[in-house]
């Protein structure tokens, strides 16, 4: 297989549009699987693509979270230097937070500037909306990591970048180095000049107290992942950024209000907080709620600054 066809989309593979329909996608991918087939003397290699493809589109979910991974095909399709006055790409249609609608997204700087500056990140690239993936998985399995990763990439694919069209998620982010130890955070969302990292961890069911350090239940303390020398990090290497850091709560129960979560008394005065959290650890919908606050209460939540976002993806895993 050439690098071209290594670098096809999975709707280049089935040889069907984007905005192809579910019944278009199933039977593209039913000829390309028959044609494809080793058994009938296909090549092995384009039967994998075309099963991959399928993997990707055949489940709605599974391609509505692919088509957020893949660049903006209008980017493409102005060119580099029909936007150069502006940076604008066209309206997303969708609202911000607060009910307000979303404006057009801006680059930083725009098409057609900078493109051969190694620290901007290439238009395409600028454009998808998720970049990275989870880390590797270590020697001993670790079935709670997974899920608790998976889980809260889908809150903020559901609840913050559909709410503003400039957010990008990262999955996977680590800064080592000069730092002195490796810094790993399991997702941070870029949006304008904020930057919010986010970490998880799953708990038993059942009501919790906020301390400003610990979730408590029945009087069993348990901590949530320390953000702050990670958000102290960041924030040196990008100071032309705010940096934030939230902690999405959940139990084995896929709630989105699970579980439920109480403040003790004086828990959100700053003396009592053991972290730099921007907002107390919070489930889903109240999580993703604070993050969309966050993002999109800064200067410029429709820009894409794509030297901070470059800095990014270059220390994804």
């Amino acid at each position: 297989m050439s690098a071209a066809e290594e670098h096809r989309t999975a709707y280049e593979v089935l040889g069907v549009p984007r905005d192809a329909t579910a019944e278009e996608v199933r039977r593209a991918y039913r000829r390309a699987a028959r044609a494809a087939h080793p058994d009938v003397g296909g090549d092995p290699a384009a039967f994998r693509a075309v099963t991959r493809a399928w993997d990707l589109l055949g489940d709605a979910e599974a391609r509505r979270r692919y088509d957020l991974s893949l660049p903006d095909p209008d980017v493409g399709a102005r060119g580099p230097h029909a936007t150069a006055g502006s940076g604008r790409a066209r309206p997303s249609g969708r609202s911000g937070p607060g009910g307000r609608a979303a404006r057009p997204v801006r680059y930083e700087p725009p098409p057609g500037e900078a493109e051969t500056d190694p620290t901007v990140l290439d238009l395409p690239r600028s454009s998808q909306r998720v970049h990275g993936a989870p880390r590797p998985r270590g020697i001993l399995p670790d079935e709670h990591r997974v899920l608790r990763q998976a889980r809260t990439l889908d809150v903020l694919l559901r609840h913050v970048a559909d709410a503003l069209p400039a957010a990008r998620v990262l999955t996977g982010l680590r800064l080592g180095g000069r730092w002195g130890r490796h810094l790993d955070v399991d997702h941070a969302v870029l949006c304008g000049h904020r930057l919010a990292l986010i970490g998880s961890v799953m708990v038993p069911e059942g009501t919790y107290t906020w301390d400003g350090a610990d979730l408590r239940s029945r009087g069993r303390p348990v901590a949530p992942p320390l953000l702050g020398p990670a958000m102290m990090a960041w924030q040196q290497a990008l100071p032309q950024v705010t940096v934030g850091g939230f902690v999405h709560v959940m139990t084995d129960r896929d709630a989105r209000h699970a579980p439920v979560i109480r403040h003790t008394r004086g828990a959100d005065a700053p003396e009592a907080q053991a972290d730099l959290l921007t907002a107390p650890p919070a489930p889903g919908i109240a999580f993703a709620r604070e993050v969309a606050l966050f993002l999109g209460t800064g200067t410029d939540p429709d820009l894409v600054d794509r030297r901070a976002l470059g800095a990014l993806v270059g220390r994804l895993h």
